[in-house]
Formats: C-alpha cells, structure tokens, sequence
C-alpha cells in the first residue's frame, strides 16, 4: 500500500487505530482490575462437612476391606483400591490379582466388611512403556461388566479417622 492510498483512505485509518488505542486501554483496565487479586475460591466452613459424615460410617479398616478382596481371589494379593462412590454407595474398590496374573476388581462394603462383587478375571499384560494391547499403556483391565457405571471419579484416599 502505497502514501496516496493511505491519505485517501485515512478516514478508515483512523477509525482501526482508534479502536486499537481503545481494545489496549479497555485491556490495561481489565488488568488492573485483577492485579493482585486470585481465583481461589473463599474459605468456608459449613456446619456439615461431607468427608467426615461419610467417615463416620465406615466401620471396617481399608486393611481388614484388602485382606477380605484378597481373599475372596484363590492366591490373591491386592494391588490397588480406594474408598469410593459406586452408584450411589460408598464402597471400598480394590483390583487383586492372583497367581496367574488375572486380575479381578472387588468390591467391599465398607460398613460390614462383606464382598458385594467381584468381576471375572482379565489378563495383566505388562509389556513395554505404552506397547501393545495391555503394555503400560494399556495396565490391568477389568472388563466392562457395568458394575462402576455412574461412579465418580477416584480420589484413593484411605480413611484417615484411625479405621485402619
């Protein structure tokens, strides 16, 4: 673009420079507004904190809920679980595996110790790092049986509250 079509095009000129000026000015505003300030939320404390009701019913240990998945597998040795909502329950989700590398999810009831579930048996494939079906990529699989449909998401936390 040359000199003589910016002259007669400075109408048009001036109307973008003067809507850069305002977009950096609106810019520096809004940054100024929200220095110093962050976005975590605010700290409350409610009269009913969730954590500790759901706590209160757990009366089995998460060790004494391990060894009772690991017994309810022939040679089973635990190597996973958490205390979790399972459609609509609180439950202890443990994966054991046995002697011949099957894998098996169990559920237990964390309030009376008994087993509620336990899956059929997958194959644990432990190849290289992201190789093939099953590889580290891939870990254990425990089928879709639909047992953990609606479940949220893990949080593997054991009870803290002296259960254990």
């Amino acid at each position: 673009m040359n000199t003589q079509n910016l002259v007669a095009h400075k109408k048009m000129l001036a109307i973008i420079i003067g809507a850069a000026i305002l977009a950096t000015a609106g810019m520096s505003a809004a940054s100024a507004q929200t220095t110093g300030t962050t976005n975590t939320p605010p700290q409350i404390q409610g009269s009913i904190n969730i954590e500790q009701l759901l706590l209160s019913k757990v009366t089995v240990s998460f060790t004494d809920a391990a060894n009772t998945a690991a017994g309810a597998v022939t040679n089973g040795k635990v190597i996973g679980g958490s205390l979790k909502q399972m459609q609509g329950s609180l439950v202890y989700a443990f994966q054991v595996i046995d002697d011949k590398n099957v894998v098996y999810s169990v559920i237990v009831d964390p309030s009376n110790g008994t087993v509620l579930y336990t899956s059929p048996g997958h194959a644990f494939h432990m190849g290289g790092f992201g190789m093939g079906h099953g590889g580290m990529k891939g870990g254990f699989k425990h089928g879709g049986e639909g047992w953990n449909k609606q479940s949220a998401p893990s949080t593997n936390t054991t009870p803290s509250s002296g259960t254990q």
